[in-house]
């Protein structure tokens, strides 16, 4: 899968996207949301992992410019099947206001971390497969 890993906390994230690697995934991790924003756009990916505050924009103004990009290309595409990323957000504490706007913009998920990673990663990746 190729996942693409926006966190404010840059250490958590690079552990996450090694123990993706290590996995045989394909990861970017990128520090800021504008960056998120211009991969999201512009290639495709099978997930985003986002955290709630990044850089530039936060997670939730992310998800919506992503929804916004991917209705417009899909009003374009006539039919066309087009992947669309699944996005997970996260952060470091449960905001059920955050967490229900994220899922009405479409988030796959929200999670809280920082968690066991591992768990974390097996949670993701098993919603992948199903």
């Amino acid at each position: 899968m190729k996942i693409l890993i926006g966190l404010r906390n840059r250490v958590y994230a690079d552990y996450i996207g090694y123990c993706l690697r290590e996995c045989g995934h394909e990861v970017r991790v990128v520090d800021g949301g504008m960056d998120i924003v211009h991969l999201l756009c512009s290639q495709k990916w099978d997930i985003a992992i986002i955290g709630t505050y990044v850089n530039y924009y936060n997670g939730l103004e992310i998800l919506d410019k992503y929804r916004k990009y991917y209705n417009e290309i899909k009003a374009k595409a006539q039919g066309e099947t087009i992947p669309k990323t699944r996005i997970y957000i996260v952060n470091n504490f449960y905001d059920q206001m955050s967490s229900q706007q994220a899922k009405h913009l479409g988030a796959a998920d929200y999670f809280i971390v920082p968690q066991d990673t591992d768990t974390f990663l097996n949670q993701v990746l098993k919603k992948e497969s199903l």
